[in-house]
């Protein structure tokens, strides 16, 4: 026991050395800054004429990953533990990070209440490099409707 101690405190020291290697500056912010990319963000432009309805909305990508080549979305509507999913499709992303009204036409249903009644919905997208299912990112936008 009194040896397993001993080690113990031996690798305290060089533990307490690694912890302060950034707050010394020995990783520069701009080092720091290429690991951790960007994160990617929707912004959904969802309007009355969505409601209950087969025209899904614009939606703006940011910091997508560079290698993307299109975009998985999915509307799902929760209810309790549960997910139902409302609606999906895909776009071949051209560069302006732009997914335009009404392209998802997948069986698509934009959200839909029963009237009095709130629910939570989410909206995915996924970024992809081909139909491989692997996102290279996913953003999410949720909002609540009565």
């Amino acid at each position: 026991m009194r040896r397993n101690v001993l080690q113990v405190m031996a690798v305290i020291p060089l533990f307490l050395f690694f912890l302060s290697v950034e707050g010394c500056g020995l990783l520069s912010d701009e080092e720091d800054s290429l690991s951790t990319p960007p994160r990617m963000e929707i912004a959904v432009q969802l309007q009355d004429v969505h409601r209950c309805s087969l025209i899904s909305p614009e939606i703006r990508v940011s910091n997508a990953p560079k290698e993307t080549k299109f975009y998985f979305v999915r509307l799902v509507e929760r209810k309790g533990k549960d997910e139902i999913l409302l609606g999906e499709g895909s776009w071949r992303e051209d560069g302006s990070g732009v997914i335009p009204e009404g392209v998802l036409t997948g069986h698509y249903r934009g959200p839909c209440p029963s009237e009095g009644h709130e629910r939570e919905y989410i909206f995915e997208v996924h970024a992809r490099m081909d139909q491989n299912p692997r996102s290279l990112a996913v953003a999410y936008e949720s909002f609540l409707l009565k």
